[in-house]
């Protein structure tokens, strides 16, 4: 693997790690502080279903966008870019995705923490599996990208 690229990769997986620890550790202190405290009382009792719609909806609109804009930014790599470049192209994308992933998982762990609803927490699961699911493996970039022998060949080794 060329320098370039073994250094983009290495930062892009560096992100991810950053971005998946932060999001669980906001779960973890959410779980403990509810078990040690109980719920923080910021809304009334009839405001925490509008809460939990405004989760749900976030849940179910934010995967897809993410989903989709990920895969419109990467059919749009020019395949005649150089490997270094549709990495770069890769990275802004993938970062994008697993920040929306990420305000999600930090949306739900608010809603545990403000309500103490166990299930905001299977929410934050929802999207703790798609982290991990969608991991930056060198497979999945080179499959994503839909490199060509020789660059897939630089990449992979």
């Amino acid at each position: 693997m060329q320098p370039e690229v073994k250094k983009q990769y290495k930062s892009l997986n560096f992100i991810y790690a950053i971005i998946l620890i932060s999001m669980s550790i906001a779960a973890l202190v959410s779980v403990f502080l509810i078990s040690k405290m109980g719920q923080v009382p910021v809304f009334k009792p009839e405001d925490q279903a509008t809460i939990k719609s405004i989760v749900i909806i976030a849940l179910l609109v934010g995967i897809p966008v993410s989903h989709i804009f990920f895969f419109k930014k990467i059919k749009h790599i020019d395949q005649s870019l150089n490997l270094i470049n549709k990495i770069r192209m890769y990275q802004s994308a993938f970062i994008a995705r697993i920040a929306i992933l990420e305000g999600i998982g930090i949306l739900a762990s608010i809603g545990y923490l403000v309500t103490a609803d166990h299930s905001y927490l299977y929410m934050f699961g929802v999207v703790f599996i798609l982290f991990l699911v969608h991991a930056p493996t060198k497979s999945r970039i080179s499959n994503d990208l839909n490199l060509s022998e020789d660059e897939e060949e630089l990449f992979l080794n």
